[in-house]
């Protein structure tokens, strides 16, 4: 049997009900993170958006389970609610019709959908933070809820739809950045935490969580990606106490409903990747992890994702003194462009060789599978896998269970937002020699792979010469790069080359790429680079 076969049995023994006494056990630090966003949930999509009931959403916490999912995270619907709360009203609420979403009928009905199959749940005597959590408990999965510190979905003016805005955001504009040099999507009407009255918001509602499902969380999020706009541009560094004075508070916080339920309720964030974004946002996280306002953190980026983030560097940053997480998002080098297979591979051996205590996915959602009637279906004429599927679950927890699985190694190709530094040398000019650090994760001395190919994406058709640990490295065949998915979002003039690279010259760790001054300037726009095993039957899609 497969390992894909095999991911496909648990998938069926999961909805079934079954178990599975194969899953591997991991230490109390080693986790791979599964956080459902909730709105999923509420909108029912992975069954066809039929009205909610407490069977789907266990089966939501099903889908996940018996694979390598150590702990289940709900999103507790930041500025508007999964469940009753006098901070504000229920997802969708349209207040009896006296709010829209003008000539958006089709976005009003997708929050009405939310918010009736919220007020399903509730006349069941539940809702999907308490039923979500429960299903993870019976399931043996940690439970926690993420708690998006600033969401800006709901700080969007643009679409005139008042549905969707927040009771406490609507009613205090003047607790908005209202900073015009900030940027990224709504950072302008992000509430800025400056105020105290809107810290105290947002304390209110943690507290309120804490102690409403106290008895059911292992843990509890702080998630500082959503979104990263907490003060205007230029007060930032100098409101940081504010935030560690926050965090300082969530910590008692949780310690005091911990007490009552006599047990520990760790405390986590999510912040960027880089520690020197992190002060430049506010947030003082080495201070946190040193001080041990939280247990343990995970590297975040803003959807479109990082496939190379410097783990081992963010590790150094604070002393390693609490375990550290990387986040693998569903966004690719452009928006909705899901990272395929082999890449998810790539980035998770890349994070875990680096030192992190395990990867945290974020919007990994299987309704494109449902939709594809639960197979794995390659992009046309290509060796490349783009669906989100549950059959990685079996996989990407655990440096042993990616031995030998085709992957894709890459860099950033200098994609950002909000203001967020890029961890990249790309784009990067040929205007004389050129030296490239790149990571390779993989054992490739005890396991060496079948073949190894290099791709590299340039802004001209102009030929170039790549060397890769001192070796030159020769042009591959013209139609890996069709056949490898490496064509799409081609523009212009951009051309992509392959190289065949000698399995024996990769090594595990940094590897250097030498390219070497051409006759016109070439621009290096993307770097990618293909370990193959076998087979994509045997060893996994690209």
């Amino acid at each position: 049997m497969t390992v894909i076969q095999m991911a496909m049995a648990a998938l069926f023994l999961t909805l079934m009900g079954c178990s599975n006494t194969n899953v591997p056990v991991f230490s109390d630090n080693h986790r791979l993170i599964y956080n459902n966003d909730g709105t999923e949930i509420l909108g029912n999509n992975w069954f066809d958006q039929r009205p909610l009931t407490l069977e789907d959403v266990n089966r939501y916490v099903d889908m996940v389970a018996n694979s390598q999912v150590t702990t289940f995270m709900i999103c507790s619907g930041s500025d508007f609610f999964y469940y009753k709360s006098k901070y504000g009203s229920i997802i969708g609420d349209d207040k009896n019709g006296t709010r829209n979403c003008g000539d958006n009928i089709e976005y009003a009905q997708t929050l009405n959908r939310f918010y009736q199959n919220a007020v399903a749940l509730e006349k069941q005597g539940t809702d999907i933070v308490e039923a979500s959590l429960r299903r993870a408990k019976e399931r043996k999965l940690e439970a926690f809820i993420s708690f998006r510190m600033n969401d800006l979905h709901f700080a969007d003016t643009s679409t005139h739809c008042s549905i969707q805005y927040p009771d406490f955001w609507i009613a205090h504009p003047e607790y908005w950045t209202n900073d015009s040099a900030l940027t990224g999507w709504n950072s302008r009407n992000a509430l800025d935490f400056a105020h105290a009255e809107v810290r105290a918001y947002k304390l209110g509602i943690i507290k309120e969580q804490l102690e409403k499902y106290g008895a059911l969380i292992d843990g509890y999020e702080m998630d500082f990606m959503r979104f990263i706009v907490y003060f205007k541009k230029d007060e930032a560094e100098k409101n940081a106490p504010l935030i560690t004075e926050m965090v300082q508070s969530v910590r008692k916080i949780a310690d005091s409903v911990g007490a009552v339920h006599h047990k520990k309720i760790l405390l986590t964030a999510r912040v960027p990747a880089m520690m020197d974004d992190c002060r430049k946002k506010g947030l003082e996280v080495q201070k946190w992890a040193q001080l041990g306002d939280i247990d343990f953190v995970t590297m975040g980026v803003h959807w479109r994702g990082d496939p190379a983030m410097a783990v081992s560097t963010f590790i150094k940053a604070i002393d390693n003194a609490v375990p550290v997480y990387a986040t693998l998002d569903d966004g690719g080098y452009n928006p909705r462009e899901v990272w395929s297979h082999g890449m998810y591979r790539g980035m998770a051996s890349h994070a875990m060789a680096q030192g992190a205590s395990g990867v945290y996915l974020f919007n990994y959602f299987f309704t494109g599978y449902n939709q594809a009637h639960q197979q794995l279906i390659p992009v046309d004429n290509t060796v490349v896998c783009r669906t989100i599927a549950p059959e990685l679950l079996q996989e990407l927890g655990n440096l042993e269970t990616l031995k030998k699985r085709n992957k894709v190694y890459a860099l950033s190709d200098g994609a950002g937002s909000y203001g967020l530094a890029l961890n990249s040398p790309l784009p990067l000019t040929i205007d004389g020699d050129k030296d490239v650090s790149f990571f390779v994760g993989d054992e490739v001395t005890a396991n060496p792979p079948e073949a190894v190919i290099l791709f590299v994406r340039t802004n001209t058709p102009d030929s170039f010469s790549v060397a890769m640990n001192g070796k030159p490295l020769q042009t591959a065949d013209t139609t890996y790069p069709a056949l490898y998915d490496k064509l799409r979002g081609l523009k212009d003039q951009q051309k992509v080359t392959a190289f065949t690279v000698p399995p024996d010259v990769v090594v595990k760790g940094n590897n250097l790429l030498h390219f070497l001054k051409t006759r016109v300037d070439v621009t290096i726009l993307r770097i990618e680079l293909v370990l193959k095993y076998g087979s994509v039957e045997e060893h996994g899609y690209f």
